[in-house]
Parts: structure tokens; sequence; C-alpha cells
């Protein structure tokens, strides 16, 4: 139970000197020609990409992580991953590290998390695998055919790795677009029922995407996945992470809820953690606030890769100060989730949520 609880630390600080929620770009590089993507301006640009040996300098500055999300393009195009998450591992002990992927490559992510499952014992692990709907509406979306088949290939692998690695958990993220919103929920209990992950998320389009129509997304259905998506937690049919389930599922049920009113035209009542508790950093350096933001708080190369003297800086102050006044508003639900968690004002609804559900695994 202590082992379960130690995440209760990183509640204490209110206000972090650098951090604790860390989104790292490792690369823009990536094989997959996504309509919905927002990071499309950048995909497959030239790039000179942090090093190894800068991301061990990083390293130092950066302190203790409870979430690391590592994320691109497509990470598994770099051939020092392994390498990159166990630096983080050895250098900042992260709570729980993330994997997005698109799952293309499916030998390559055996190797890559079969060698950290094994080298990084004392953290958790979730590796998130996109599926946008039906093979052919998967693929189509996606940009490649076959597409489908190999995510597919990849969760199946997965699942076989969590059997002797029980920290591990399988996550898969359904983007709702204008392109397959009429088979939302078709999708869903797909993967439900074919895939039978640990978790399912449902992430609405964001951003600037490659093509603006894919934000023309009906509330309406969105609406009705969101609440057969909590129906199936409810009745014990999403396992959920292998940690800490009960009130992570909580915080996803009321993030979701959140998100669905926001993208309605409703207020976001929650402070953003963006630029606090939360940040982004890029291929090259660069060091945001979070991914919509416009203007970098800072560039690693140019402060000696210390993180936390770019946080505390006068610049990232000013930007705090801008997200502060302006009550910055998004349903992005990677920056919906810390910010939620970290309100005292929703500590009420989320105990009330984690109550109300089934026994914590």
């Amino acid at each position: 139970m202590a082992a379960q609880l130690s995440w209760l630390k990183y509640f204490l600080p209110m206000k972090s000197v650098r951090p604790i929620y860390l989104i790292f770009f490792v690369t823009s590089q990536c094989m997959g020609k996504c309509r919905h993507c927002f990071y499309w301006n950048s995909i497959n640009r030239p790039e000179n990409a942090l090093s190894t040996d800068e991301v061990e300098k990083l390293c130092d500055s950066a302190g203790r992580l409870l979430q690391l999300i590592l994320t691109g393009g497509e990470p598994l195009l770099r051939d020092d991953l392994a390498e990159l998450i166990k630096i983080f591992y050895r250098k900042n002990r992260p709570f729980n590290i993330g994997l997005a992927t698109s799952g293309y490559q499916p030998e390559k992510l055996e190797k890559v998390m079969g060698e950290v499952l094994e080298s990084a014992r004392d953290s958790n692990f979730t590796v998130g695998l996109p599926i946008e709907g039906p093979p052919e509406i998967n693929d189509e979306i996606r940009g490649i055919k076959g597409f489908f088949d190999k995510t597919e290939s990849s969760a199946k692998m997965l699942k076989g790795l969590k059997k002797k690695h029980p920290r591990l958990s399988i996550l898969i993220d359904i983007t709702a677009s204008h392109y397959n919103q009429e088979h939302l929920a078709e999708t869903y209990m797909m993967v439900r029922d074919r895939f039978q992950p640990d978790l399912i998320n449902l992430i609405i389009t964001r951003g600037e995407p490659k093509e603006p129509e894919a934000k023309k997304i009906d509330a309406h259905i969105l609406g009705q996945v969101i609440d057969l998506m909590e129906s199936d937690v409810r009745s014990g049919k999403i396992p959920g992470y292998g940690f800490n389930s009960r009130v992570l599922h909580a915080k996803d049920i009321l993030v979701r809820r959140a998100a669905l009113k926001i993208f309605r035209g409703g207020p976001q009542r929650m402070k953003c953690r963006a630029g606090d508790l939360v940040g982004v950093i890029y291929p090259e350096g660069a060091v945001y606030p979070c991914e919509l933001w416009k203007e970098p708080m800072g560039e690693l190369r140019k402060s000696g890769y210390d993180l936390k003297k770019i946080w505390n800086s006068e610049k990232a102050g000013q930007i705090r100060a801008q997200i502060k006044s302006t009550n910055c508003s998004c349903y992005h639900q990677c920056f919906l989730s810390p910010s939620l968690f970290f309100d005292p004002v929703y500590l009420p609804a989320l105990l009330n949520q984690t109550l109300s559900l089934g026994r914590v695994r």
C-alpha cells in the first residue's frame, strides 16, 4: 500500500519550481499522415534533436517527475529511445513513464519496451496506441494502408509483455474527428472487446489540425460515447491502470466531462497548470508551457540545459501570468488531467467519484 500511495508526495507543493509532469517530443519524424494531426506543420522537417548527452544534462536539472510522456512524431524512429528512457529513469525516477507511439513498428516496440521494463523496475509504464476506427477507416485517417494491422500486432505483443511485467498498462487512444464521428461508438466497442486494453481514452481533435474540417465534430455524439465509457468503467469492463486505478478512473471521468463541456463552449472552472506543474520540451530543446502555446519559455541549448533556470525565468513568469489572467482554456486532456488533479476545488468531486467506483486494484 505504501508503494501505491508514494505518488501522494507530489500533491504537497501546489506550486513547482520545475515541471513534475513533462511531455517530451523526442522527434518530429513520423511515418503517419494523420488528417487530424495538430503537429503536422513540424512533421518530418530537418531537425537537430537533443542527443542523449544533452538529455542527460537536462535531466540533471529536471528533478523528480510524477509523469513523463515521450511522444513525437514517432518516438521509435529514434534508435536511442531505450537509452533516453533509461537516462530519465536513472536521473529523475518518474512515477509513471508514458510512451505515445503509433504501433507501426511492433518488433522495435517490443525490443525497446523489453529493455526498459527490465532496467527501470521502480517506475510504472503506460504505452498508448492509436486506433481511429475499423481497419479501413483507421488506415484512411492515418494515411497508410495496413496501419491498423500493425497497431493491433503491437497491442497483442504488449499484452504478452504485460504477463511478465504487470507494471505495464496498455492504453488505446481514439481521436474523435469529423472523419470518424459516425463510427465512434462502434470503434470504442471494437477496441473494448477486440483489443481489451487496460484503458481507453477519447481525445477530441485539438489545436490547428492538418485538415481544419477534422474539428467539426457533433458534441452529442461525443457525449453518447463518453457516457458509454463511464458506464463500462462503473461495470468493471475497463480494468484501468495497474496502480491507483480507482482514483485514476475517477479523475478520467471528470476530465472527459470537463473536456466535453469546454468543447461545447462552456467555461473552464479549473486553473490551468501549464507552465507551472506541466511543461513541454520539443526535439531541439525549446521549452513551452503547453503544446498549443505559441511562444517558448526558453531554449535548453541557450540556458546550459538548465530546465529549472528556464522555469523560474522572467519570461516564464510572464507566460504564467498571461495564462492566469486570460483564464486560458482548452479541452486538451494532457493538461486538463494534471490541472484537475491538483485543483483543491475539484477534490470533493474527485473523492465522490472515487468512492462511487469499485475496489482499487
